[in-house]
């Protein structure tokens, strides 16, 4: 039996958990708190209290990763909640503890690029114009720099499991940037995404994980929520340079992956 470990088993590694105990993977995952350590116990994870800090990691993380044939790292930024966290500098942490014999599969994000690059793909420069995308883009050459022994996923924006930005955009007014493409993924397709990698033995990659669909952002919202009810968000006239548009280019090829919720849609959700 394979044990995987996941370093942040929250909103999207607690689906992914899920998932790979039931293809008979032991899965270790991560918490902050012993309320949610709790609740993964109840769906078969083996939980951690661990927490990854700018200069170093607290909690029993030896034993959480000693045996794991692979690592996902699923933890955010962090930069939101606290201006001071240093992403890359944590990343770099977990990496000069991982074990030599272990993969490791990590969640990054499109926010590598810029608003205004337009339309991107896996071998495009990434050249991020937020401080985010900057420590997403340090993290993930840290990453590069295991080889075959590591991958990348970019993931778009995440929806699904309750989470959908026509309920943050419903009732809004000024919203900006209306003609700018979505770059959204469904969290059942990021698992089977996932899934597919680790059952494929497909390393040393860098792949993106954003639904094919990309709509003009006003006309998606406003229809999103006039559909399921919610009031109706008012985009701004003003005209924005935002026009990225994040493309998967790879994991057709690669492993035959096809989105089944490419619509990323409200009632979905």
């Amino acid at each position: 039996m394979k044990t995987v470990s996941i370093l942040g088993c929250g909103w999207l590694g607690k689906a992914v958990a899920d998932t790979l105990i039931k293809k008979s993977y032991a899965v270790n995952g991560s918490v902050r708190s012993e309320k949610k350590g709790k609740t993964l116990k109840t769906i078969g994870v083996t939980p951690y209290i661990i927490q990854v800090e700018n200069t170093g990691i607290t909690g029993d993380f030896d034993s959480f990763i000693s045996k794991a044939d692979i690592l996902i790292t699923a933890f955010p930024p962090g930069i939101r909640q606290d201006p001071n966290a240093n992403y890359a500098a944590r990343i770099k942490q977990v990496l000069a503890s991982l074990p030599s014999n272990c993969k490791l599969l990590h969640m990054s994000s499109i926010g590598v690029f810029g608003a205004m690059q337009g339309e991107v793909n896996e071998s495009t420069l990434p050249i991020p114009d937020r401080n985010v995308g900057e420590q997403l883009l340090d993290a993930e050459k840290s990453v590069m720099a295991l080889g075959t022994h590591a991958t990348i996923i970019r993931l778009g924006g995440l929806v699904g499991d309750g989470r959908h930005p026509a309920k943050q955009l419903a009732g809004k007014t000024g919203i900006s940037a209306p003609t700018a493409p979505t770059n959204l993924v469904h969290q059942i397709d990021v698992v089977n995404f996932i899934t597919a990698i680790i059952e494929g033995n497909f390393w040393g990659e860098t792949l993106h994980c954003v639904s094919p669909s990309h709509q003009q952002r006003g006309d998606f919202y406003t229809k999103e929520c006039e559909k399921n009810g919610l009031a109706l968000p008012q985009f701004s006239k003003n005209k924005s340079g935002r026009n990225k548009k994040v493309l998967d280019t790879k994991s057709a090829e690669l492993f035959g992956f096809t989105y089944q919720l490419a619509g990323c849609h409200f009632k979905d959700c």
